[in-house]
Order: structure tokens, then sequence, then C-alpha cells
């Protein structure tokens, strides 16, 4: 028993042993919370394309409004 803790230690320790880019982390952990695809522009599309729903985060804010015709134009008609 004490043998197969040994080696599961060293196993997890391993996969830890190099460090990921600067920023990676963030990156991930941005995608994960917001359930949004990690990956370039083209990935992103294609997997829109099969899951029928957004992967990137949407612009924040409210839609700007339409501008609205003239008063004049309204009444030509």
């Amino acid at each position: 028993m004490r043998n197969l803790d040994e080696r599961r230690q060293a196993a997890y320790r391993e996969l830890f042993r190099h460090e990921l880019e600067p920023g990676l982390v963030d990156q991930i952990r941005r995608a994960t919370n917001g359930n949004f695809v990690l990956g370039d522009e083209r990935f992103a599309r294609e997997i829109e394309a099969v899951v029928g729903r957004r992967a990137v985060p949407g612009k924040s804010g409210r839609p700007r409004k339409r501008a609205e015709p003239a008063s004049e134009a309204l009444l030509d008609g």
C-alpha cells in the first residue's frame, strides 16, 4: 500500500514539474468560468457551428441605439 501511495505522489508531482506560460492560467480560467472555448478564431467558429451557440465572449455593455430619422422624414410620405 505504501509503495502505491509513493508512486501516486510521484506521478502527481510530475504533472506540475513544468511551468505554464505566463497568463495561460488566466486564459484557461476565463474560458472555463465563461463556458467558452480556448483556441484561435478558426477553432471558435468551428465549435460555434457544431454547437449552434456563441463560443467566445460577446461585447460587454448595451447595444448602441440606432439613429432615429429626422422628424421631417416621418411626415413626408
